[in-house]
C-alpha cells in the first residue's frame, strides 16, 4: 500500500513539480528584466490565475476522491465529471468578472489589459480536470504533456519577456501553457477512457455546487490558504510589498502543492483504513517535510543573493519565515483528512475548517490594523498555521485517547 502511494504520488508529484519549477525558474528572469514594481504587478496577475484556479475547482480535488467509489459505471462517471466541468467554467467567468470590479473601483492595481493577457490562463486552468486523472489512478498520463508544454512557456518568457513593455508576454506564454495541456487533456480522455460528454442538467450542476463547498472551504484553508493572504496584500499594500513577499510565496505555493499530493493521494489509498496501517506513511512523510523545510530555509540567503538584485535582499527573512509555515502547513495537510477524516470523519474536518477559516481571516484583520510590510504579514500567517496544527493535533491525541 505504501508503495503504491508513493507509485501514485510520484505521477502526479512530477506534474505538479514540472509545474512550479518552471514557475521558479521564471522567476529570476522576470526580476532581472522588469522594473522592481512592474514585477510586482505580474506577481499580483500570476497570484490572480492562482486564485482564480483555487475558487474555480470548488473542492472538485478532494471531493472526487470521496464520491469517486460511490458513484458506479462509466455513464454516471462521466455525467459527474461533464457537470463539475461545466461548474469549473461558469465559476471562472464570474471570478474573471469580479477581478475586473476591482480594477474599475481601484481596489486592485493591476491594469486592465493585463487582465485580458491572465484570461486564457484562467479559462483553460479552469477547464483542465487534472482531477479526473487522480480518480482514475492514472496521473502519469499527463507528464510528458506538462513537460513539453513548460518548456514551451520558459523559453516564451525567454524570448519574448525583454522589458517592461513585453512583460505581458509572461501571462500569454502561461495561457499558451495550459491551452496544449488542457486540449491533449481531453484528447486523452476522449480516446483511452472512452469520456462521452453528458449535457449537464442545472439541478445536478447545483447539487455538486452545494456538496463541495464544504470541500472548497477545506481547500482554501488547508491546502492554499497563503493566496488568500497575498491576495489581501496585493489589495492593501501593492505591487512592491507583493514583489518582495512573492519569492517567499511561490516557493511555499511550489511546496504547498506537492503536500497537497500527497495527502490526496495518501487519503486514496488507504481511505477506511486504521491509524496503525497509516501510521507509518504519516511518519514518513513528516520526517521528509520536516527535512526539505529546514535546507530551504538555510539556503535562503544564498538563494536571493545569487539570483536576485540587492532590491530582494529584504525577502530573505520572508523565504525563511514561510518556509517554516509550510512544513507546519505540511503536516497539518496530513492530519486533515488521511488521518482525522478517518478518526472523525470527512462532515466533522470540513466543519472545524470553517472556524479555521475564521481564525485565519481574524488574524488578517489583525495585521492590516496594525501591520502594513510583508514580513509582518509572513510572521502572523506563520503564527496562524501554527496555531492550526495545535488545533488538529488536540483533537486527534484526545480521540485515540
Amino acid at each position: 500500500m505504501f508503495l503504491d502511494t508513493l507509485k501514485h504520488i510520484f505521477g502526479r508529484a512530477t506534474i505538479i513539480g514540472i509545474n512550479q519549477a518552471a514557475v521558479l525558474i521564471s522567476l529570476p528572469i522576470l526580476a532581472s528584466r522588469l522594473d522592481f514594481y512592474i514585477f510586482g504587478q505580474i506577481a499580483i496577475g500570476f497570484l490572480l490565475v492562482q486564485l482564480t484556479w483555487l475558487i474555480s475547482d470548488w473542492g472538485i480535488q478532494n471531493y472526487s476522491i470521496e464520491i469517486w467509489r460511490k458513484i458506479g459505471g462509466s455513464s454516471q462517471e462521466f455525467k459527474f465529471t461533464s457537470c463539475a466541468i461545466t461548474l469549473n467554467l461558469l465559476i471562472a467567468i464570474f471570478m474573471l468578472f469580479l477581478i475586473w470590479i476591482l480594477i474599475q473601483f481601484n481596489v486592485l492595481d493591476f491594469p486592465i489589459k493585463y487582465l485580458f493577457c491572465i484570461l486564457p490562463s484562467i479559462v483553460m486552468g479552469s477547464l483542465y480536470p487534472l482531477w479526473f486523472f487522480q480518480v482514475q489512478k492514472s496521473p502519469q498520463d499527463m507528464i510528458l504533456p506538462t513537460f513539453l508544454s513548460r518548456l514551451i512557456f520558459i523559453g516564451m518568457v525567454f524570448i519574448l519577456v525583454i522589458d517592461n513593455q513585453t512583460a505581458s508576454w509572461a501571462f500569454l506564454a502561461q495561457g499558451v501553457n495550459l491551452s496544449l495541456i488542457t486540449i491533449y487533456a481531453f484528447f486523452r480522455m476522449y480516446t483511452h477512457y472512452s469520456f462521452k460528454w453528458h449535457y449537464p442538467k442545472i439541478k445536478t450542476v447545483k447539487e455538486i455546487a452545494q456538496n463541495s463547498f464544504p470541500f472548497l472551504v477545506n481547500a482554501i484553508t488547508n491546502n492554499q490558504i497563503n493566496t488568500f493572504w497575498g491576495f489581501g496584500l496585493s489589495i492593501s499594500a501593492g505591487p512592491g510589498a507583493m514583489a518582495l513577499f512573492n519569492l517567499g510565496d511561490q516557493i511555499y505555493r511550489a511546496g504547498g502543492a506537492i503536500t497537497n499530493i500527497i495527502a490526496q493521494s495518501v487519503r486514496i489509498y488507504f481511505i477506511g483504513k486504521t491509524f496503525h496501517e497509516l501510521r507509518f506513511t504519516i511518519l514518513f512523510f513528516v520526517f521528509l517535510f520536516i527535512t526539505i523545510s529546514l535546507t530551504i530555509s538555510i539556503s535562503a540567503d544564498f538563494l536571493i543573493n545569487k539570483f536576485f538584485s540587492t532590491e530582494y535582499l529584504p525577502a530573505i527573512k520572508i523565504i525563511k519565515l514561510m518556509m517554516i509555515a509550510w512544513g507546519v502547513h505540511a503536516i497539518v495537510k496530513l492530519l486533515n483528512y488521511p488521518i482525522l477524516g478517518e478518526t472523525h470523519g470527512a462532515d466533522w474536518v470540513n466543519k472545524i475548517t470553517y472556524k479555521i477559516l475564521f481564525l485565519h481571516a481574524s488574524a488578517f484583520l489583525f495585521w492590516m490594523y496594525f501591520f502594513n510590510s510583508p514580513l509582518s504579514l509572513a510572521v502572523v500567517f506563520t503564527s496562524v498555521i501554527g496555531c492550526q496544527l495545535i488545533i488538529f493535533l488536540f483533537h486527534f491525541f484526545h480521540k485515540i485517547r
